[in-house]
């Protein structure tokens, strides 16, 4: 898989904020104050991926790591596209503020030298050091932010130490570790979750057609994070909740022998950044929520006003 062409994702976009409204109230009806909602999503700077690889009984872990720079506006207008269409449902009442925000230099370099278990904290301080900065805070009444998580056991079928966004390859049909997946009506909503081990639950996905396959061997897109629920005006943690999501991926038809290799690349972007939507929407709505249309653009993001 060659991973340094997927930098290539390309989005237009500006620092600011754009501005979803709620219904019109009916005729004659008294306006109400409308809640207001800012969104944000900062899901990481960079991509990994992780592969397993044979274990050789000593202590060196039985996977490979490679993180690559990323453009994560790409991943954050999904975010927020599945964020937005989440609260629309689940809280149709309210006004909804989208931000574009951009970790500063100097935050790249202490998240690229920081262990993955140190990366929620800094995105998170360096968040609300810039929320801080915005004024227009004063008007809304909470701020919904996703943000990378990390998660240090194996789980489903995934390697250990994992964090923010990735591919996980597993092309290791012996020992593999079985995975469990939470289907409701379209294989594309198949997501992470616990349970007892059964050979059934090595269920994979074809990207081709969509169809629930089994394979002991497969290429994954993942997304772990956190919805943080932060106070507008004091910027107080309210709520935090973790979400770890997956989606295997096996071509039954494809002729690489390395299941790295058997699926393009150019799909497997597409699979994450609708995974990206997909996730941010189950956040709010549930798993037994999960839409399948076709996603709706964020237009670029203008300036907020004063």
């Amino acid at each position: 898989m060659h991973v340094r062409k997927l930098l290539c994702i390309a989005i237009l976009c500006s620092a600011g904020s754009i501005e979803a409204q709620p219904p019109a109230p009916a005729d004659g009806a008294a306006p109400a104050r409308v809640p207001t909602v800012a969104l944000v999503a900062a899901i990481g700077d960079q991509l990994d991926v992780v592969r397993q690889r044979p274990s050789t009984g000593t202590n060196i872990e039985p996977f490979s790591r490679k993180s690559f720079a990323l453009n994560s506006q790409a991943l954050n207008y999904s975010v927020l596209r599945g964020l937005d269409r989440a609260l629309e449902d689940e809280e149709p009442q309210t006004r909804r503020i989208l931000l574009a925000w951009t970790a500063p230099a100097d935050v790249k370099q202490r998240l690229a030298e920081a262990r993955g278990s140190e990366r929620e904290a800094i995105v998170l301080a360096a968040l609300r050091a810039h929320l801080t900065s915005l004024p227009e805070r004063a008007r809304w009444d909470r701020i919904e932010a996703i943000l990378p998580s990390y998660f240090y056991e194996a789980t489903s079928g995934m390697g250990r130490k994992l964090s923010g966004v990735g591919f996980y390859v597993q092309p290791l049909s012996n020992g593999a570790i079985p995975v469990d997946w939470n289907i409701n009506t379209d294989a594309s909503a198949a997501t992470v979750d616990q349970a007892p081990e059964q050979e059934s639950d090595y269920k994979t996905v074809d990207p081709h057609t969509g169809k629930v396959g089994h394979s002991y061997t497969y290429l994954a897109t993942y997304m772990y994070f956190q919805r943080i629920t932060l106070d507008a005006r004091t910027l107080e943690v309210l709520a935090t909740k973790q979400q770890l999501d997956n989606i295997k991926y096996a071509d039954p038809k494809a002729t690489a022998i390395d299941v790295g290799d058997q699926i393009p690349l150019s799909v497997m972007t597409t699979k994450l950044l609708e995974m990206a939507e997909q996730s941010a929407y189950t956040s709010v709505r549930g798993k037994s929520y999960v839409s399948t249309t076709a996603p709706r653009p964020v237009q670029p993001a203008a300036s907020s006003p004063p």
